[in-house]
């Protein structure tokens, strides 16, 4: 596909496809918040829900209309392969289901779009608040975030984010042990995608995550980087989200300040040193 400079640099006309069917999406399963609706079980951690479906229809057959020739990879049905299409839409549906049918107010519709290795552009949206937080490379982040203050790690909000599997929850039990004396609060609210936009825009302080699927956690970890923060692996490294990450389990740390990033790298050194 030949696109001019302003087309790819600016990407206007995919945002707006993208927010289209995000917000699309969550008016189609607004109705259904706080209704277990379950249409599959995905192991004994977490399901699938009648707006799961219903979501991810919404938005694969919006962005087809706007964008035909371009792949899509989504977290239901058909649609769970990577593609190696140039243009790549990354879907997931219902982040936070299991909240979403307790009728818990944490969940986003999440859709990121790459352009080879690259994100190019994220929307998150809560589908009950109707928030909408998006950004392209190159461009801010709307809405714009609040200046980055340096929390400390003892004043800082972590938000801890684990895989389903049995090993990876219960290193999550004990981190969470290990830092509730070491900053001021530890939240587990399964909804990593709306976590990392809240991230990036000052609301929360920093993520410690562990063995995510790329598709629960590109766009949010797009946002940060979007938003000026900080996104390092589990040592510390500096990080980039690429799309070949799909591949194996991702962990990382992301935060608003360098600073903090590297307090809780020695914290994760620390933890894995002394279990």
């Amino acid at each position: 596909m030949n696109l001019t400079k302003e087309f790819r640099t600016t990407w206007t006309p995919q945002l707006a496809a993208a927010q289209e069917a995000a917000r699309a999406a969550a008016d189609a399963i607004r109705d259904q918040f706080g209704q277990r609706f379950i249409s599959a079980y995905k192991g004994p951690y977490d399901v699938q829900l009648t707006a799961d479906v219903i979501a991810q229809k919404v938005i694969v057959e919006s962005l087809r209309e706007s964008f035909p020739d371009y792949g899509i990879v989504a977290e239901e049905g058909d649609h769970d392969r990577w593609g190696a299409e140039e243009f790549l839409w990354a879907v997931d549906p219902l982040d936070g289901t299991n909240n979403f049918g307790y009728g818990i107010a944490h969940c986003a519709v999440s859709i990121t779009l790459f352009h080879g290795e690259s994100v190019v552009l994220a929307v998150i949206a809560d589908p009950l608040t109707e928030r909408l937080f998006h950004g392209v490379r190159g461009g801010r982040l709307s809405p714009l975030p609040s200046p980055p203050d340096g929390v400390p790690l003892h004043r800082a909000t972590l938000s801890l984010v684990t895989g389903y599997a049995e090993e990876g929850r219960t290193w999550g039990y004990g981190f969470t042990g290990w830092m509730s004396t070491r900053c001021k609060r530890v939240v587990n609210m399964w909804a990593p995608a709306m976590d990392l936009a809240l991230i990036a825009g000052g609301a929360i302080d920093a993520m410690v995550c562990r063995d995510a699927a790329l598709l629960d956690v590109c766009g949010g970890m797009f946002l940060v980087e979007a938003a000026g923060g900080r996104l390092v692996d589990l040592a510390g490294e500096p990080l980039t989200v690429r799309r070949s990450m799909h591949r194996r389990p991702l962990s990382f740390i992301a935060t608003r300040s360098p600073g903090l990033a590297a307090d809780l790298a020695a914290e994760v050194r620390a933890y894995d040193g002394a279990s």
